[in-house]
């Protein structure tokens, strides 16, 4: 076996473990799935930090193994940084998932009205289809294969 094809094992494996993971909360939502991030960060501290940081894992596969810079994926990986992560890290203790969400609208917005909080919480609870909410993994699965074989 080549590097190439070790590197591109690592990544299905890294990328099914978190699908896997997260699909075992029954995940239908957004909301569903940035708590189930948060409930593995307070709970299982080592699990959650490679599912949360499976881009980065790749990243620095690809540049010990292949010797090679993913600047997409990087690209990747800090908009989700930006986006996803500064919610999950978050200075509360709670299992209760509305007491997260209400926690991260709050964070979001500074002012809200009532309607608009409820607008914004009813489009993070309304159910979507699953390849929406994987579609993030999808993403980096297909630019990881393809940096790799192009490399």
């Amino acid at each position: 076996m080549n590097n190439k094809l070790l590197v591109e094992i690592f990544v299905i494996l890294l990328i099914s473990y978190r699908i896997y993971t997260l699909q075992k909360f029954n995940i239908k939502s957004a909301a569903e799935k940035l708590f189930a991030l948060y409930y593995l960060r307070n709970h299982y501290p080592i699990m959650a930090a490679i599912i949360i940081f499976y881009i980065f894992e790749i990243v620095a596969v690809e540049f010990i193994v292949l010797d090679k810079v993913d600047i997409p994926l990087i690209f990747l990986g800090m908009i989700e940084l930006f986006m996803i992560y500064r919610h999950i890290y978050i200075p509360l203790k709670t299992d209760d998932r509305d007491d997260y969400i209400d926690t991260v609208i709050k964070r979001m917005f500074s002012t809200l009205t009532y309607s608009e909080y409820m607008e914004i919480k009813n489009e993070l609870y309304k159910p979507q289809p699953i390849w929406k909410l994987y579609l993030t993994e999808i993403i980096v699965f297909f630019f990881a294969i393809w940096s790799i074989e192009f490399s």
